[in-house]
């Protein structure tokens, strides 16, 4: 981590960091303290919308409850008890005629949309009166009535209104409504409904169907604190068709006097997981993540006596209550970052004086670990513990350089005595006094064979082999003097390529003669500077080893990589690889796997000095499946000394 990083850190962590989780602190505090005055404010707001409602329900029961008391409806009590019993007298088209005149009275009087019934035992309508318009008597009954809707054949409604509680109005889902339409099937409010007794006898009921006009005044008049969107609910699990069935919804515009054939359910429009949370408790608030909004909600009862209830709720996008604290986020944050400014240019100061000589300091011992070893650290600084620091370090460069000067001289005079130890003794020895010998014998051989006639065929291939065997005699006790006089490459760059098809070439008669393929992989050529000679002396080795480990129809294959820094060169072959317990061997000189008079033993040892003296690395290895993977490893530019 850089100074200058560290002395931002510092300040940031001292000042900038603190004072702004303060600022945050307090804004989050102050928020969460505005958040719930919000939702009492919205609670409020929501309860009292409520006990609106529920008032004007009580004034619709009561409406109801007053209709079926009026002595207009009382009178006519006994008519419909004579004619359930099939007995019709002269006042029973009076009284029949008055209560059509009474309702319509009554719906002139009250503004809203009605419908009035008076029901007989069976539920059947004799009287009926919707929007100021009474429906004639044309429905001619089984037993000579006549009524003013379709005879209702409903027995389960019948045994209903019989159990209905005297004196009191319930709530219920009229059959009648879905004879007239099927948009009256899912009207939003239950139909009033208060039995009517003679003497203790039920003879009928009187029915109040309102179509929410007065609710919707109700909810359009209610305030919407934050942009609220207010909504209702019905809340039926034992009306399946009506069970989150939405009533009233600013967001959808559905209202409660809408006529609908279907009813709009909460599921589809709010979603299963909305349904879920607005039932699971009688009032509350959540988060819908899905709308980015907080939806308060409150259960209230409508119909007494029953466990019909509506949820009345309100939807608050998130934005209008969090959006005064906002800008406050904004601020802080731009003070912040104002300090940061601050902070990076003390910090800039700070480098001006502490981390430019740091960092020169660090250039020069990193060109130091790079190789420049004659580099010595001046930084010119005023700092004492950094001058103190320079003086150590060209301190520590010095002995170094020593230590090392003295280990590379007793490691070359190691492995020097350690190769000469072996063969450097017998090659200085006896090395000129072999090539003598041998240097006479090919003479003569040679000689010879100018007398010798052309067609004595035996005589010919005994010289033949008398001088191949002298000349390989010969290049061995070479090879053993210049391994040991380690005579020096000859560095020129060459082109690997055509380096590596050139050597190919020289041993492509043997491996074809062995029943041998040879490939090569190359994917770019490039340039390598070293000796080209003794470098192809080494992979001719390497060639010559494998074709003579492997089998016929074997493979032999070079592959030649190299990247900014190296390059290797692997001869890969199929034999039967190398014992583990001789592999660390192969290097040693006259050290030979093969059976006597075909090797000397000594081509990778020469090979391994070779390479040695292009700063590279020969590398013995078996393969997982089964031969053995020479690779040569050279450095892309000799480093000259």
């Amino acid at each position: 981590m850089r100074i200058r990083t560290h002395i931002v850190s510092w300040l940031l962590l001292a000042t900038i960091v603190p004072l702004t989780g303060v600022a945050f602190a307090a804004i989050y505090y102050i928020e969460r303290d505005y958040e719930q005055r919000v939702r009492e404010e919205i609670n409020t707001s929501l309860n009292t919308i409520g006990t609106n409602l529920k008032r004007h329900m009580e004034l619709q029961r009561e409406l109801a409850l007053g209709l079926a008391n009026a002595n207009v409806v009382q009178e006519f009590l006994p008519s419909m008890q004579a004619a359930e019993q099939g007995k019709f007298n002269s006042t029973y088209n009076i009284y029949h005629s008055r209560i059509n005149h009474y309702f319509e009275g009554f719906q002139t009087i009250i503004n809203g949309l009605y419908v009035m019934r008076l029901l007989d035992r069976q539920g059947n309508t004799y009287i009926k009166v919707s929007d100021t318009r009474r429906s004639a008597p044309i429905y001619e009954s089984v037993n000579g009535l006549a009524y003013a809707e379709q005879e209702l054949d409903d027995k389960p409604f019948a045994k209903l209104l019989k159990k209905l509680p005297n004196g009191e109005v319930s709530g219920l889902v009229l059959p009648h409504n879905q004879q007239q339409s099927e948009a009256m099937t899912t009207l939003s409010q239950y139909d009033y409904v208060a039995p009517l007794y003679l003497q203790q006898h039920f003879v009928g009921a009187l029915t109040l169907t309102l179509f929410g006009e007065d609710i919707d005044r109700v909810m359009d008049q209610s305030p919407r604190l934050y942009e609220a969107q207010l909504f209702i609910m019905e809340n039926n699990p034992d009306i399946h068709y009506r069970n989150g069935m939405v009533l009233y919804d600013d967001t959808h515009a559905i209202r409660m006097n809408q006529l609908r054939q279907e009813p709009q359910i909460a599921q589809t429009l709010y979603g299963q997981t909305v349904f879920n949370m607005l039932v699971g408790k009688p009032y509350g608030v959540f988060e819908n993540k899905a709308t980015s909004e907080n939806v308060f909600f409150t259960e209230i009862f409508p119909y007494e006596g029953q466990l019909v209830s509506w949820v009345l709720g309100a939807r608050v996008k998130s934005e209008y209550i969090n959006q005064p604290f906002q800008s406050a986020r904004w601020i802080v944050l731009g003070v912040a970052s104002l300090a940061l400014l601050l902070t990076l240019l003390l910090g800039s100061i700070g480098v001006q004086t502490l981390a430019k000589p740091v960092r020169e300091l660090a250039t020069q011992l990193l060109s130091y670990a790079h190789g420049a070893q004659a580099v010595r650290v001046k930084t010119d600084s005023g700092i004492d513990e950094i001058r103190d620091l320079e003086q150590a370090f060209n301190t520590m460069a010095d002995s170094l350089d020593r230590t090392g000067a003295e280990r590379d001289k007793a490691q070359h005079m190691m492995l020097q005595s350690a190769k000469l130890a072996s063969i450097g003794q017998l090659a200085a020895g006896i090395g000129h006094e072999i090539n003598n010998p041998l240097n006479n014998i090919l003479s003569y051989a040679k000689l010879i064979e100018r007398d010798v006639a052309q067609d004595a065929g035996h005589l010919q291939r005994d010289l033949t082999s008398l001088k191949d065997e002298a000349q390989r005699a010969s290049s061995i006790i070479q090879g053993i003097l210049n391994f040991a006089r380690q005579v020096p490459p000859h560095y020129a760059p060459f082109a690997v390529l055509a380096w590596l098809q050139d050597t190919l070439n020289l041993v492509k008669q043997s491996a074809k003669t062995a029943g041998l393929t040879l490939a090569y992989e190359c994917g770019e050529d490039f340039v390598i500077e070293g000796d080209r000679g003794q470098l192809q002396q080494v992979l001719v080795n390497l060639l010559l080893n494998a074709i003579q480990a492997s089998k016929a129809h074997d493979q032999i294959l070079v592959r030649a990589l190299a990247d900014d820094h190296e390059i290797h060169i692997a001869v890969i072959d199929q034999g039967q690889g190398i014992r583990a317990e001789i592999i660390d061997n192969v290097f040693d000189p006259f050290f030979t796997t093969k059976t006597e008079g075909e090797g000397s033993g000594l081509g990778l040892s020469i090979g391994l000095g070779i390479i040695e003296r292009h700063a590279g690395a020969l590398t013995i290895m078996n393969n997982l499946d089964k031969g053995v993977t020479a690779t040569v490893i050279l450095p892309r530019k000799i480093q000259h000394e």
